[in-house]
């Protein structure tokens, strides 16, 4: 009762020590991951396994902690350490095609945290905990996909059409990857329980 009581208390007064630990580590390992080539290719669509840890981070840390790992991972890259897929930074990957999806990260990470974390907290019985995680990550792709065909619409100026035609072959893998977050996640919980949001009262 007493550890409950410490752990809102801390929860109001804003981030500690931990929580800011656990924002560079996701955002180091989203980093990490994004300058890894892609697995394999099939046809020209690459697997990378990046967008793994961003699906995975917002599962795990909640809205607030999970938001802010993605938008650390995002001011890095545009501050100009080579962060982004094929080791690219600064302001110009925001402008460039793919600006849309990174953003989409930032966005999916607020989000997806919050889903998840209200749905963590009904505390779902094992079966259907990695279901639930694999929802919440499928969420976050259609969100990130949908920031990215806003943008291709906005600044490219592509037609609906063209946007989605242009995004498509993207989506049935990341599905995937969205798929693999989920039991990661709950291998996650399993491996660190305290990370769990805490129950509903």
């Amino acid at each position: 009762m007493t550890t409950q009581v410490h752990a809102r208390k801390a929860e109001r007064a804003g981030f500690g020590a931990s929580d800011i630990a656990l924002i560079a580590v996701f955002a180091a390992l989203m980093a990490v991951l994004a300058i890894i080539p892609p697995i394999f290719t099939v046809g020209a669509i690459p697997f990378a396994i990046q967008v793994i840890a961003v699906l995975l981070t917002p599962l795990v840390l909640g809205p607030l902690r999970g938001g802010c790992a993605c938008a650390l991972y995002l001011l890095v890259g545009i501050a100009g350490l080579p962060v982004f897929a094929g080791g690219h930074s600064g302001p110009a990957a925001i402008i460039g095609p793919t600006g849309g999806y990174l953003l989409g990260f930032v966005v999916q990470g607020f989000i997806v945290g919050a889903v998840a974390a209200v749905a963590l907290r009904r505390r779902p019985n094992r079966r259907a905990l990695p279901w639930l995680l694999i929802a919440c990550a499928i969420l976050g792709v259609v969100i990130i996909h949908l920031c990215g065909v806003i943008f291709f619409m906005t600044t490219l100026h592509m037609t609906l059409t063209r946007a989605l035609i242009t995004t498509a072959p993207f989506f049935p893998w990341d599905c995937l990857k969205g798929v693999i977050a989920g039991f990661l996640a709950v291998a996650v919980f399993t491996a660190f329980p305290a990370l769990m949001p805490a129950r509903k009262a």
